[in-house]
């Protein structure tokens, strides 16, 4: 299954070296509200490095004993970086010490609780606002001035809102299992288990970045046709394109509206328009079997932004005698989307937490 999604604004030719160090890559989740101070659910936020979510998230609950089923959090944050994130521990009227977090881990891994809060209501999956993001990029290498023209370019324009290859597993296995699983049909109704339900999301985030794909090739990607679906860049609140005017072609053009695409779902035709519904049949035509068989495991309606412009981006070159260069980059993304689709349309980087990943899985 292919996923070399086309580029908005060409192939990069510049080089760099993302995550050679885990401070390197910073995400600070921001919810959107703050805690009311009172309530049965204890909200912490808390700093980890190198450290799974899911992970820590029993960690707290075997200091706090609950269950690991009366802690929740909102977002998967990057083990291989830094990352700030909100924790939710259902501990009714008691007030669970934490001080001690810390001590389970050990180097390289760290934990530091940056604050322990009360609110009235659980803290949800998918709950987060957005996602804060700094990024240093090390070793970057080729015509600075064309990078630095990308920046430009990605900062007003935006990018295909791809999920990235997190969502596909490593060497795609997700993808690998998510199609044998699919294509052998539900064979009950039972629940499915975490690891069916993320090679069924890894399926259907596929096909979504296929028919985008397409459309970034032939140009739809960032406009507007009639009866489109169309969404504000920074706000859940959708709208029925019933007449494009002047203020609306502005509007698309400064990156602050853009169409949104169906994920697949029994009746998903109905959340798009009928050229772009036509174009999405187009991109996954030769994929009849597996769009078939998908449709039987009852998936829900939801959408996608089809072209995401970073918030509050700003960057800063750092260029060295030997003539390579550090990128200092920071923006703000909305939930949901990948900072490797910004970072991808900026320079071909390498990955050097997945090298360091590989070296383990050998040496093991």
């Amino acid at each position: 299954m292919n996923t070399d999604w086309q580029y908005a604004w060409s192939e990069p030719s510049n080089t760099g070296d993302l995550k050679t160090h885990a401070q390197d890559f910073y995400v600070e989740e921001q919810l959107g509200f703050e805690p009311d101070g009172k309530g049965e659910f204890c909200y912490v936020f808390i700093e980890k490095l190198g450290v799974n979510t899911d992970f820590l998230a029993k960690r707290l609950a075997q200091l706090a004993g609950i269950a690991a089923n009366k802690v929740t959090y909102s977002g998967v944050k990057d083990r291989h970086a830094c990352t700030r994130q909100w924790f939710c521990l259902h501990t009714l009227n008691e007030e669970p010490d934490l001080s001690d977090l810390h001590q389970a881990f050990r180097e390289p891994e760290s934990v530091r609780l940056i604050a322990q809060l009360r609110h009235s209501k659980k803290l949800k999956t998918g709950t987060h606002f957005a996602n804060r993001f700094i990024i240093r990029l090390r070793n970057v290498a080729g015509d600075l001035e064309e990078l630095e023209a990308r920046l430009q370019l990605v900062q007003q324009g935006g990018v295909p809102n791809y999920y990235g290859p997190q969502r596909f597993g490593i060497n795609g296995n997700n993808l690998h299992n998510g199609k044998e699983f699919v294509l052998k049909g539900r064979q009950s109704r039972r629940k499915l288990s975490k690891t069916e339900s993320f090679w069924l999301s890894a399926i259907r985030s596929w096909c979504f970045n296929q028919a985008l794909s397409d459309q970034v090739e032939n140009g739809m990607w960032d406009r507007l046709c009639d009866a489109d679906i169309a969404q504000f860049q920074h706000k859940e609140e959708q709208f029925r394109v019933q007449q494009r005017s002047a203020l609306m072609h502005l509007s698309v053009a400064r990156g602050q509206i853009s169409p949104v695409l169906p994920l697949l779902s029994p009746g998903w035709e109905g959340g798009t328009g009928p050229q772009r519904e036509a174009a999405i049949k187009a991109s996954l035509a030769d994929y009849g079997e597996l769009v078939e068989a998908l449709m039987d495991f009852g998936l829900s309606r939801d959408s996608r932004l089809a072209r995401l412009v970073p918030m509050n981006m700003a960057w800063e070159l750092l260029k060295e005698e030997t003539g390579e260069a550090q990128l200092i980059l920071e923006f703000s993304l909305p939930k949901g989307c990948f900072a490797t689709s910004i970072l991808r349309e900026m320079m071909n980087f390498t990955d050097k937490s997945a090298e360091k990943y590989h070296e383990n899985s050998d040496r093991e």
